[in-house]
């Protein structure tokens, strides 16, 4: 088990999709600290030239600032690191980079002949599954403290004014955060192996991350309550992943934590044995 954890990441740190999504993880970092920066100075040019030229702000900024409003965006006095990682996390911009980085990572094998060459030498097979687990384990953590590097580094660039913000509590959420994106990654592996290829599981990702299991599950709601007699506050979203990523920043409460621990504990396990028992049951390609 040890050595083909080692082997995939040797297979991880050479290959080239890992290091764009790291770097892409950057980019994003610094291109939401330019946005909260740029905006405000954006809408006081647009206003200084209204005021100067009657007519000339329409359709001047469409695509930069929006609309512009009576209540113009607020200037960020003082840059807070925690907290542009916190809009990082609950936004699921995290899940989209996840998305595209892990099928990538677990399917690559298939391509390059490693699992045929190993799955009839070994037994039982479903430790192939199991030892990718690791790999996306710090994949995800690499592209985690790549984005709070970027914005420390461009907090600081950007802003006279700068803090950390509560680090402890930043790093329950990541803590909390990385078993989510751990079981997310599970089974995008899984989906990738039913699938036997990186783009359905880099699809199922991104619907994931646009919102699809809200939609679904807000469907499943509504007929579970007029159907089946469920309360009205009946949710079964509180038992999905997403659902609990948009709940887990620096000041959820305990019992949130704790939900959203068990919830990943539960995806993981299930998407850890379905990843086994695929890989030891289905003819190795």
């Amino acid at each position: 088990m040890f050595n083909l954890i080692k082997m995939n990441f040797y297979r991880l740190f050479h290959q080239r999709s890992f290091y764009i999504c790291v770097a892409a993880a950057a980019l994003t970092g610094w291109f939401m600290v330019f946005l909260v920066w740029m905006t405000p100075k954006l809408e006081a040019e647009i206003e200084a030239r209204a005021t100067e030229e009657e007519g000339f702000i329409e359709g001047f900024h469409v695509g930069y600032a929006g609309e512009l409003t009576e209540e113009s965006a607020p200037v960020l006095e003082i840059f807070n690191v925690s907290d542009f990682m916190d809009e990082f996390l609950t936004g699921g911009i995290g899940l989209i980079l996840i998305s595209v980085s892990v099928p990538l990572i677990v399917n690559a094998d298939r391509k390059r002949g490693y699992i045929k060459n190993l799955g009839g030498q070994m037994k039982p097979r479903g430790m192939l599954a199991l030892a990718k687990l690791p790999v996306i384990l710090f994949d995800s953590a690499v592209i985690y403290i790549t984005t709070f590097l970027s914005f420390a580094l461009f907090g600081r660039i950007y802003y006279a004014k700068y803090t950390l913000g509560d680090i402890p509590l930043l790093c329950r959420t990541l803590l909390v955060q990385m078993v989510i994106a751990l079981a997310f990654g599970a089974l995008l592996m899984v989906i990738c192996m039913l699938t036997r290829s990186a783009a359905g599981g880099i699809l199922a990702g991104l619907a994931v991350s646009m919102g699809l299991v809200d939609f679904i599950c807000a469907q499943v709601n509504k007929f579970a309550v007029a159907y089946l007699g469920a309360p009205m506050e009946f949710d079964i979203a509180r038992y999905s992943l997403d659902y609990y990523v948009s709940e887990i920043f620096s000041e959820s409460p305990g019992s949130v934590l704790t939900a959203a621990l068990l919830v990943g504990a539960v995806y993981l396990v299930l998407a850890s044995a379905a990843g086994y028992l695929l890989m030891e049951k289905r003819d190795v390609v």
